[in-house]
């Protein structure tokens, strides 16, 4: 019974990220953080991602990958992915909470933009988005649409940002996960805890694949930017009501 509500939220959010691509992590950090405390389900959400991250990529493609923004990403990505679970052990629950909502929030704004700026596109802005959104993935599951906005303000392509950006998320999610393992920040029942919601997150991806497949791009960026607006509200809410 305390499987059925984090077990939805996981579902929404796999089924969600086969669709768009991204936003797995900000909308499961959005529903499991009033559910579970952050450094339990910041380490659930990091390595679900990395499975489906694996589901986006078995089919791979190396002309339907931006590889000059994707080493910049990777780059400066994985410097933060290092930094951010000792980011995050540092912060109380609490105030840990406010930084993933303020933070989901933020991302989520940024993302709905239908054109992000071009000066938003330029390498400093990508290098520090990159290490940026690497501390707020590996510490708190959050921030990939950051990235998402940084490939778009770039001209990026809309079939090259799904491939991009699962190669940045699966790197960073990796390194994060590897580094809250090596320095024994996963709580006693994560394996328990993970398997099952894990199962659940494969099982609603493939529904979202196949709407991804079957609509246009113009269809797929309404669909982004209708659902960011929504999770932003949320975020904001949350947070603000956390902080009372």
């Amino acid at each position: 019974m305390e499987l059925i509500l984090p077990g939805l939220v996981i579902a929404i959010a796999a089924m969600f990220r086969g669709v768009t691509g991204f936003g797995f992590a900000l909308l499961a950090a959005l529903g499991l953080s009033s559910m579970l405390p952050p450094q339990t389900a910041t380490p659930i959400i990091l390595l679900i991602d990395i499975v489906i991250t694996l589901l986006i990529l078995r089919d791979f493609d190396r002309s339907r990958v931006d590889w000059r923004t994707c080493v910049i990403l990777l780059f400066f990505g994985l410097i933060g992915a290092v930094i951010g679970p000792y980011v995050a052990a540092e912060l109380s629950d609490q105030h840990a909470r406010i930084a993933t909502n303020l933070a989901i929030a933020i991302a989520a704004i940024v993302a709905m933009l239908h054109t992000p700026p071009k000066w938003m596109g330029h390498f400093v802005i990508g290098a520090v988005l990159a290490c940026g959104v690497g501390v707020l993935m590996s510490g708190f599951a959050v921030g990939g649409p950051l990235a998402a906005a940084w490939l778009l303000a770039g001209g990026t392509q809309d079939v090259r940002v799904r491939n991009t950006l699962a190669i940045y998320f699966g790197a960073v999610d990796l390194l994060g996960f590897i580094t809250r393992a090596g320095a024994g920040m996963l709580p006693d029942d994560f394996i328990m805890l993970v398997l099952p919601l894990l199962a659940i997150a494969v099982l609603a991806y493939f529904p979202g694949e196949m709407i991804y497949r079957r609509i246009s791009s113009i269809l797929w960026r309404r669909i982004c930017a209708i659902s960011l607006v929504f999770i932003a509200i949320v975020g904001f809410a949350q947070t603000v009501f956390i902080s009372l």
